[in-house]
């Protein structure tokens, strides 16, 4: 699938107090916290054990995170969340994430995460089939050959 056919999935959120600073602006870091809930909504949508799965001593550690910034949004602006995975093997996800403000389309930000499934001993493991089958399904991706 090229990059211009993938499929997204789209949240919107109203700007409020709790992500500005002092001058009313996103604060950078903000776009990190969104990334994590962009990646969370997913999992909700696709995977809902998860939250179980935490329990029993699963995770998915982010490997890195990185956003390119290009513009500001500030109080009561609504912004407009997309994210597509880009890549995907049994242990891993790649995202990118697409941050704009509604009213004008404007691109403030854009970012890449990904994550590695881990065991109860916090080790590289397996995801879950429904989770990697759910997912490499919505987005069209084959599988790499990678673990």
């Amino acid at each position: 699938m090229s990059a211009n056919a993938r499929r997204w999935v789209e949240y919107r959120h109203l700007v409020t107090f709790g992500d500005t600073n002092s001058a009313g602006t996103v604060y950078f870091a903000k776009y990190f916290s969104w990334q994590g809930e962009c990646r969370e909504r997913l999992l909700a949508q696709f995977y809902p054990e998860f939250a179980a799965d935490l329990r029993h001593g699963f995770l998915m550690v982010t490997e890195y995170a990185h956003a390119d910034f290009f513009g500001e949004a500030v109080l009561f602006d609504t912004l407009v969340f997309r994210v597509t995975v880009t890549g995907l093997t049994r242990s891993r996800i790649e995202f990118e994430f697409e941050f704009a403000r509604e009213r004008d389309a404007r691109l403030l930000a854009r970012g890449r995460q990904a994550v590695v499934w881990t065991n109860q001993q916090h080790r590289p493991s397996l995801m879950p089939d429904k989770l990697y089958e759910t997912t490499a399904s919505f987005f069209g991706l084959r599988e790499s050959g990678a673990v």
